[in-house]
C-alpha cells in the first residue's frame, strides 16, 4: 500500500526510476526531488543516486508532482506550507523548500518551491511486541521515553506503542491514548483522519504545538496516556509536567543514542532528574524496535 501511495503523486518517468531502484521498498526512507536535478534516495541511511540516464528532473515533472500533493491547489495548503511541509495520503510527509516569504519577522509562507523531500511513512504492526511487557506494571502504563538516533525508526515504534496501549492486550487493558502529533507522523492525518492504525481508544490532535496541545486533550478527552513525538524544546517540560500532574501517563521520543548526550539538553536533563519517566529506552536503529536496553527512572537496566 505505501508503495503505490508514493508512486500515484509521480509521473512516469520518475516513477520507473524509483521503482528499478529500490528492491525492497520497506528500506526506503527518503527521496529527494529538486528541480533541475538528479533524483536522490535514501536507502537504509545510505544516500544512492539511481540511473536516470543522466536526465535530470524537468520544470513540468517537478509541478506535476506539486499538483498532486496538493490536489491542484496549493494555496489550499498554505498552512502547512509555512510549516515546510504537507501531509499525503498514507501519512507520508512531504518537505517542501524554496524562496521564503516573510511577514514582520515570522514566515508567512514558501513560494518557489524546488526541492521536496519524500519521507516514507512505514507501519510495522508488532513491532513493540517484545517490549510491551516491561511499559506496564499490572494494569498501568509506565511513562516511557524512547531514545533514538535519526532514520532508527523511533516514530515507527511510538506509532506501535500507542496502538497496542489502545487497543488493549491479554497483559493488560486498553488505555485512552492522545496523540499530539505536532508533525503530522504519528498518525499520519490527511484532512483530519488517521491513515496509520493508532488503536481503538485514541484520539488525535494533528499539527498542533504540544504544549497547547496537551492542554486542549486534558480538556475534552479524557486521557489516560499522552503520546508526543521529539522533545526537548524549552517549553516542552511545561506541557509534559502539565500532563503528569493531571494524573497521565507520558509517551515520548528523543534523537540522542546515549544517557550523557540527551542530558546536554536542560530540559531533557531536567526531566531525567526529576524522573519524570519510568522506561527509558534507547534503539539501537536497523529495525523499529530493535532497543540496546531499557531503563528504569533511576537509570537501572530493567531489560536487555
Amino acid at each position: 500500500m505505501e508503495k503505490e501511495e508514493i508512486l500515484q503523486i509521480m509521473p512516469e518517468r520518475i516513477r520507473r526510476v524509483v521503482m528499478q531502484a529500490v528492491t525492497e521498498w520497506e528500506s526506503l526512507q527518503e527521496i529527494h526531488i529538486r528541480n533541475g536535478r538528479h533524483i536522490v534516495l535514501v536507502i537504509k541511511g545510505e544516500k544512492i543516486l539511481p540511473d536516470q540516464g543522466g536526465q535530470v528532473v524537468g520544470v513540468r515533472e517537478f509541478r506535476e508532482i506539486l499538483e498532486h500533493i496538493s490536489n491542484y491547489s496549493l494555496y489550499a495548503f498554505e498552512e502547512e506550507i509555512r510549516k515546510g511541509y504537507l501531509t499525503i495520503p498514507g501519512g507520508h510527509r512531504v518537505g517542501v523548500a524554496g524562496k521564503v516569504l516573510l511577514d514582520q519577522g515570522q514566515v508567512r509562507t514558501i513560494r518557489h518551491i524546488t526541492f521536496l523531500n519524500i519521507r516514507v511513512s512505514h507501519e510495522i504492526l508488532g513491532c513493540a511486541d517484545r517490549i510491551m511487557p516491561v511499559l506496564f506494571d499490572k494494569d498501568r502504563f509506565l511513562s516511557t521515553l524512547i531514545v533514538s538516533p535519526p532514520g532508527a525508526g523511533k516514530t515507527t515504534l511510538l506509532r506501535d506503542i500507542v496502538r497496542q496501549t489502545a487497543t488493549g492486550g491479554g497483559m493488560f487493558p486498553p488505555k485512552n491514548v492522545s496523540v499530539i502529533d505536532e508533525r503530522s507522523e504519528i498518525a499520519g492525518c490527511y484532512m483530519g483522519v488517521p491513515q496509520r492504525d493508532v488503536g481503538i481508544h485514541c484520539d488525535v490532535l494533528d499539527a498542533c504545538q504540544k504544549q497547547e496541545g496537551i492542554r486542549m486533550m486534558l480538556r475534552s478527552m479524557a486521557p489516560e496516556v499522552i503520546a508526543v513525538d521529539e522533545i526537548g524544546a524549552p517549553q516542552d517540560y511545561e506541557a509534559l509536567i502539565t500532563a503528569l500532574t493531571s494524573g497521565c501517563a507520558l509517551l515520548a521520543t528523543v534523537h540522542g543514542n546515549s544517557f550523557p548526550h540527551i542530558r546536554e539538553k536542560p530540559q531533557l536533563k531536567r526531566m531525567l532528574d526529576e524522573r519524570m519517566f519510568e522506561r527509558v529506552l534507547f534503539l539501537q536503529g536497523g529495525e523499529p524496535g530493535k532497543i540496546t536496553a531499557v531503563y528504569d527512572g533511576r537509570g537501572q537496566v530493567v531489560s536487555k
